[in-house]
């Protein structure tokens, strides 16, 4: 009787659209059939019978998930009319882009074996006992093929509740790579850079430092979708930190900007920077050239008087043996 039921609406509903909508493709409008006959269905059974008790709540429509992450589809359901139907309970893929599929079929209290092969092995109930009023599913190890839009069909007759619900999953971004562009723009300092080679977009990069007072620089720039930290000179020095972030995950690397400039008290002011640095540097250097000179010429001299002090110790030992020989 449903059959013919449905049969029938999907007719009526065939012919007043040819009507109004001759334009439309009958590719089109076989599909709209499709998909609205289950809503037709219910109206018609809850205005010739009582009031429609059966309903569906879901806490989410929408749902994103890591690849190879577990995700639950809710599909919680009440019914407080009193009837001797059993539960029956189908899910779907019902996706605009495809024909409907069939995934997951209780009935009569019996579970049938999943219906879809890209799903064998990853799908079931996550309630032992789906006809107690928890219809959720569970898809373990989710690919990037699963994103699509779901449906939960509960009946029991005569009446039925249905709710549609979106799956997207997404690829966790990659480890990002920081790195320091040191080529200074007149007025505009360094570039920050940090990227992520994988990910599903969109990635929202940010920047932030970890070190010191924990403030960017007043006149930073930071650019969230090309994950770039501008106008950064290098008495910003310290330790900063780019995070990628996605609708599921977010991962981050550390960069360490060294100061290079520093102020010596014993330098002229009127000096520039960069001969302070000059100076600065040469200091150590001189040091270390004095003390290399006075450390050769002191082993120097000591090898050349222990060789002096040898010869003298020979020779007067030389002398006093011919003495000897002669007496």
């Amino acid at each position: 009787m449903q059959t013919q039921l449905k049969e029938t609406l999907c007719d009526t509903f065939w012919s007043a659209s040819a009507v109004f909508w001759k334009s439309w493709s009958s590719v089109y409008m076989e599909m709209m059939c499709r998909l609205l006959w289950p809503f037709v269905l219910l109206g018609v059974l809850c205005s010739i019978g009582p009031a429609c008790t059966l309903e569906i709540s879901m806490n989410r429509k929408h749902n994103y998930a890591a690849t190879g992450t577990n995700v639950t589809l809710a599909c919680q359901y009440t019914h407080t009319l009193e009837s001797t139907q059993h539960t029956e309970i189908t899910w779907s893929i019902v996706s605009a882009d495809q024909d409907e599929k069939t995934i997951l079929w209780f009935t009569g209290g019996r579970l049938y074996p999943v219906l879809y092969k890209p799903l064998e092995g990853r799908l079931q109930f996550t309630s032992a006992n789906p006809q107690n009023g928890d219809a959720s599913i569970n898809i373990t190890d989710v690919r990037l093929s699963d994103s699509t839009t779901y449906q939960c069909l509960v009946k029991k007759l005569p009446e039925l509740d249905l709710k549609n619900v979106d799956l997207t999953v997404m690829e966790v971004p990659s480890q990002p790579q920081c790195s320091v562009d040191r080529e200074l723009a007149e007025g505009h300092g360094m570039t920050l850079k940090c990227g992520s080679l994988h990910g599903t977009p969109p990635l929202r990069y940010t920047w932030s430092k970890t070190s010191e007072d924990q403030v960017l620089p007043p006149n930073a720039i930071v650019d969230t979708v090309e994950g770039t930290l501008r106008n950064i000179f290098e008495s910003d020095c310290g330790r900063y930190r780019c995070t990628v972030a996605s609708m599921v995950a977010n991962k981050h690397c550390d960069l360490v900007l060294k100061c290079s400039l520093f102020q010596d008290t014993d330098v002229d002011s009127q000096q520039s920077p960069k001969t302070a640095v000059a100076n600065s540097q040469q200091s150590p250097k001189t040091a270390v050239t004095v003390t290399v000179v006075f450390v050769t010429i002191f082993v120097v001299t000591t090898v050349v008087i222990a060789v002096a002090f040898y010869r003298q110790q020979k020779k007067k030992s030389l002398d006093l043996s011919n003495t000897l020989a002669l007496s």
